[in-house]
């Protein structure tokens, strides 16, 4: 039972593009209490590699292979790292006030508080899912989930990427490896590091489903 509740939010399909801008739209409405707290799903009609607030896009993207490919680099207004979002994907986006549980500035209770009951979910799996500062989701240290935040005008904005079925070829094509890493991450390339829910018995339904009960 989480200690916040969300209404969970069909949007439409739409370019990744176009669903970061939707992001910060929502999060307006949230904070103005024009929209109640919600969870949203990315319904998204192409892929693209996404850089977090204030990354350099030559320290983590290839830009040559992203333009041979014709994948769009875009930048996202909330932090976290770089991602590349496309089919094997799905990310979420979760908005709400910054009343309690929530803290204003407090980024790491944040994640704390919002994964909490995403956590429990996968316990009742039998999955032992851990957070790992700064902003990953992670079982038996493998990466499951990248995620972002951004607080502002009384809202909170908490969204990731789950790797159902990442295309780990096309990931490590155009995601350099990251000078600063998480602890546990080691000295891990992608490949290694990263562990798709497909291979636990996810699939995209069934995850979309357990995180809304988890969150709603």
């Amino acid at each position: 039972m989480t200690s916040f509740r969300l209404n969970y939010l069909e949007t439409p399909k739409l370019s990744v593009a176009e669903q970061i801008a939707l992001d910060r739209v929502l999060m307006s409405e949230v904070g103005k209490g024009e929209r109640p707290p919600l969870l949203r799903f990315y319904n998204f009609t192409d892929e693209a590699i996404v850089l977090g607030l204030s990354q350099e896009e030559e320290k983590y993207v290839d830009k040559t292979a992203a333009e041979k490919d014709s994948v769009p680099i875009l930048r996202r207004f909330s932090g976290g790292g770089t991602v590349f979002i496309h089919s094997g994907c799905l990310v979420y986006t979760i908005i709400t006030t910054i009343t309690p549980p929530f803290k204003r500035f407090d980024v790491m209770g944040a994640y704390r508080t919002a994964f909490t009951p995403v956590i429990e979910a996968f316990k009742n799996q039998g999955l032992n899912l851990e957070f790992h500062e700064p902003c990953d989701l992670a079982i038996q240290n493998k990466k499951i989930a990248g995620n972002a935040q951004s607080q502002k005008n009384g809202a909170i904005l908490i969204h990731g990427s789950f790797l159902i079925a990442p295309d780990l070829q096309r990931i490590n094509r155009y995601l350099k490896e990251p000078d600063v890493r998480p602890d546990y991450r080691a000295q891990r390339p992608h490949e290694d590091f990263l562990q798709p829910l497909a291979t636990l018995g996810f699939t995209e339904q069934s995850l979309k489903t357990l995180l809304i009960n988890a969150w709603s």
